[in-house]
């Protein structure tokens, strides 16, 4: 099986439904030489509109193919959110089999480089079963943040690290690593409209849950959705699938009017 180049009509049309055109989706029809990338389309766009039944039908149906996708963050993303979808929906025997299946074609994959059963998308399915049976997923860490032990101040920071007089995002990174939660969502306050990566704003979402306050993390959600750095892989990529692997987004995720919010947000390009 080999890496799907897709076409740029077919790029086109992904990147108006990522623009938010649902009249586009039915344009995929015409690509029949491509039935698993405009599969895995209309399942992201199913995913946002928490049509999970028909999400989860599409996702396993294109499990056998994750080849014909060069990165490996593909799978993986629709794998989250595959197992997320399927236990709001009562659908979990049908993804089990689905992951199985999957576990056992990757086992002896590229033995030669990886080992049997050490294939990333291997473990991953691994993972994902493990999700499935007690909702432990990776990154379920980011649920259980506690501010430093030994908290430095903002001053402190700035003399240990020798921070230059302005550099504030490198101030915010090093408060994420070693200051309190209110200082660096102070600083992150001074510097979200910038550039910044998605792991500054995951730590932003993080402290912000910490100190209960939902709706700035949501807002920070809003713009990593337009910030669109979820959407470099592959064109198929027409929402922010990566967010299903975060548990720390999944009570956003469940909410009908903050998941509307996150996919409207997507619509748009910060940067564009």
């Amino acid at each position: 099986m080999e890496v799907i180049k897709l076409p740029k009509k077919f790029q086109t049309v992904c990147d108006e439904i990522r623009d938010g055109s649902y009249e586009s989706i039915e344009k995929l029809d015409a690509f029949s030489e491509f039935p698993h990338q405009a599969a895995a389309v209309k399942a992201a766009v199913a995913y946002f509109d928490k049509d999970y039944e028909t999400a989860v039908d599409l996702t396993c149906g294109i499990m056998p193919y994750w080849d014909e996708w060069y990165y490996g963050n593909i799978p993986d993303e629709y794998m989250a959110a595959m197992v997320f979808a399927a236990k709001e929906v009562g659908k979990e025997d049908q993804v089990r089999q689905a992951l199985n299946e999957e576990s056992e074609r990757t086992l002896t994959k590229n033995i030669e480089k990886y080992g049997e059963g050490k294939h990333p998308r291997h473990k991953y399915c691994d993972l994902m079963l493990k999700y499935l049976d007690t909702g432990i997923m990776p990154h379920f860490d980011e649920l259980n943040y506690t501010a430093p032990a030994d908290v430095k101040s903002v001053d402190e920071i700035i003399k240990e690290r020798k921070i230059k007089p302005g550099d504030k995002n490198k101030l915010y990174s090093m408060l994420c690593f070693f200051g309190s939660p209110e200082d660096a969502i102070k600083i992150y306050e001074e510097i979200k409209d910038g550039r910044l990566s998605e792991t500054d704003r995951e730590n932003a979402v993080i402290r912000y849950l910490y100190l209960n306050e939902d709706e700035k993390a949501l807002q920070a959600i809003e713009r990593m959705a337009s910030d669109r750095l979820w959407a470099v892989a592959s064109p198929t990529q027409v929402r922010p699938m990566k967010f299903f692997m975060h548990p720390m987004m999944h009570k956003f995720l469940k909410d009908g009017e903050s998941l509307a919010r996150i996919r409207n947000a997507g619509f748009t390009n910060t940067w564009k």
